[in-house]
């Protein structure tokens, strides 16, 4: 009896690359933290897509979360370059910012900043950033000495 390629279960490498798929990565940052090549990430990542019948890296991620395999799903899932948008638009960063760091248009980024507030249900672009974090969608770091108290 031939085992189908959906049953074969995912190597921790391929579950490496949805969790950073997951986390908005791309290809180039996932190989620099897994210390690997670009095409031995592109392999690992087409090879989970297959494994989970899986249309493309969004699709294998979903699935993925649905089985499980990478924890608890977030209340949203978003594809890899609306995360980065919206990691830029928690730090702050303008359109015009956002467009020159990630080496899009303008018009692309506010596209991308319009489609993240729908998806989330936000009202504003502050709004987005404060749901994203509390929906661990995205991590923010407070900087030593910020204007931030402990009291509530």
């Amino acid at each position: 009896m031939r085992a189908t390629r959906y049953g074969l279960p995912l190597v921790e490498r391929e579950l490496e690359v949805l969790r950073g798929f997951a986390h908005g990565a791309s290809y180039a940052e996932l190989a620099a933290s897994l210390y690997l090549a670009q095409p031995s990430v592109r392999n690992y990542a087409s090879s989970a897509i297959k494994k989970l019948g899986a249309a493309n890296q969004t699709d294998a991620v979903r699935i993925a979360y649905e089985r499980g395999l990478l924890g608890a799903q977030p209340a949203v899932v978003l594809p890899g370059p609306l995360v980065q948008v919206l990691q830029l638009v928690a730090e702050g960063c303008t359109n015009p910012e956002i467009a020159r760091r990630l080496e899009r248009s303008e018009h692309t980024v506010v596209d991308q900043v319009k489609e993240v507030r729908r998806r989330l249900g936000a009202r504003d672009r502050a709004h987005a950033a404060a749901l994203a974090v509390a929906l661990r969608i995205v991590r923010v770091e407070v900087p030593a000495g910020s204007a931030v108290s402990d009291a509530a």
